[in-house]
């Protein structure tokens, strides 16, 4: 478009058109360059912020899926067989271990035969059992006076009770034998009982100190056949557990006399604080 001269009729119209054309024109571009900033502006800030919310939605979502991990681990069944079965494993080897240690205590735990004693105290023979046969330990609560002695080969326990001198075997099937000497028969045809002589003669000793001589015979001390005289020996005398016979020695005797013990090479005794070992066939001999 040429420009008006100024000249013409039309020069005036032409030129307020022209400044009107390009007022507008300014003013479009300004627009345009507004608009395009603002749009700009307005991308940047979105694409921050995008950046930033996905940052915190990344952040967040790990953590709601560490928490969901957590959870899932906490409330997720442990898989324990393993350990139940050691746990398992561990309870039944406690049970056999008590179980056998309890079958050991009841192995190992004491028999005993009760017997009741003149005194009327209730003691235990405790015994062993091995291979079907008892053998004899020990006797307990034992009362003053009281003494016991075990076979040679364990299987009976002799108990001699001093106070009413009498004198019991516990044999080897448990029976209780009264084995004392009930009375005394002299060569005239009288009869001494036992608590007779006793009840007459305190002191007297009927059948004390008694000990195991092998497992049918027992020797003990006795003052018969003599009694209601003064100084009265004491002699050594035998009983055949199973006949239930009592046959004295008389070659040996002494004022004070003590059976020992028994020994491989016989009885050992003490006749008037003199030692001496009797051979143990010549006591049953005779």
């Amino acid at each position: 478009m040429g420009k008006p001269s100024i000249f013409s009729k039309e020069y005036e119209r032409k030129m307020k058109r022209r400044k009107r054309l390009v007022s507008t024109l300014l003013l479009v571009v300004i627009v345009i360059g507004v608009l395009a900033f603002a749009a700009t502006k307005i991308n940047f800030k979105n694409d921050i912020k995008n950046k930033v919310s996905s940052i915190f939605t990344n952040k967040t979502n790990k953590d709601k899926t560490s928490t969901n991990n957590d959870k899932e681990a906490a409330t997720k069944p442990k898989d324990d067989s393993n350990k139940d079965n050691n746990k398992q494993s561990d309870s039944n080897t406690s049970k056999d271990t008590a179980k056998n240690n309890n079958e050991e205590k009841k192995q190992d735990e004491d028999k005993y035969i009760e017997v009741t004693l003149a005194s009327g105290t209730v003691s235990k023979v405790f015994y062993d059992e091995i291979e079907g046969t008892k053998k004899y330990k020990y006797l307990d609560p034992i009362d003053g006076g009281v003494t016991f002695d075990i076979s040679p080969s364990q299987n009976a326990m002799l108990i001699n009770e001093v106070n009413t001198q009498q004198m019991k075997v516990i044999g080897s099937d448990g029976q209780q034998k009264e084995i004392t000497k009930a009375s005394y028969v002299t060569k005239d045809g009288r009869t001494f009982s036992r608590e007779s002589i006793m009840k007459q003669y305190p002191g007297y000793l009927w059948s004390v100190n008694a000990k195991f001589i092998d497992d049918k015979h027992v020797a003990y001390v006795s003052q018969l056949p003599w009694f209601g005289v003064p100084d009265l020996y004491a002699y050594i005398w035998i009983v055949d557990i199973n006949s239930g016979e009592h046959r004295a020695v008389m070659n040996i005797k002494a004022k004070n006399l003590t059976i020992s013990n028994l020994a491989a090479d016989g009885l050992h005794i003490k006749a008037d604080d003199e030692e001496k070992i009797i051979n143990v066939q010549q006591l049953i001999g005779g």
